[in-house]
């Protein structure tokens, strides 16, 4: 169930359900979060003028993010993503 938390819109399953009270859930629902917040945010600044290329480059790092994520709960870890650990750290609403 964690590993829906890094994909997209699908991060609402888990929220939404019992299993938001395990630690495990509740840490990964922290990190995707802060991840669909980026991809959000990504995605608005290739609407800006010139920022097409930006924002494609932005949309493909917060994307390897995800990955990384999805396949650390996967495989059972724990483990705070590269570059949004503190972010995740001062943003934890499912704490």
């Amino acid at each position: 169930m964690a590993a829906l938390c890094y994909l997209n819109v699908l991060i609402l399953i888990p929220a939404c359900t019992k299993c938001r009270h395990d630690e495990f859930v509740k840490f990964h629902l922290n990190q995707g979060l802060v991840v669909l917040a980026l991809a959000t945010v990504c995605a608005c600044v290739g609407f800006l003028p010139h920022g097409s290329e930006l924002g494609l480059t932005l949309t493909l790092l917060v994307d390897v993010l995800s990955l990384v994520g999805l396949v650390q709960t996967l495989r059972g870890l724990k483990s705070p993503l590269p570059g949004i650990w503190r972010i995740t750290r001062a943003f934890h609403p499912f704490n």
